[in-house]
């Protein structure tokens, strides 16, 4: 045990001491970024939702001002809820 101390490799000599609570902190850190990256998917979902209610909100505020026919209100709403 030259060189390595009073301890002899340090927390080893212990057990499982150095490694007894390590596992669940992987496990922890792997089930938060699991949970993030969900989150960043749904909350993706979520603006995508959001952009075309209000693209055809917009469509909707066009036609109702007179700004385009009952023609191109047509086609724009069918490409629009593809």
């Amino acid at each position: 045990m030259m060189g390595y101390g009073r301890y002899g490799y340090g927390m080893m000599n212990y057990g499982m001491m150095g490694y007894g609570w390590g596992w669940i902190m992987m496990l922890g850190v792997c089930a938060l970024v699991v949970l993030g990256i969900f989150v960043l998917i749904h909350y993706s979902k979520q603006q995508e939702r959001t952009s075309i209610h209000s693209s055809l909100d917009i469509l909707n505020e066009r036609y109702a001002r007179g700004e385009i026919n009952h023609e191109e209100y047509v086609k724009m709403k069918a490409l629009l809820s593809k």
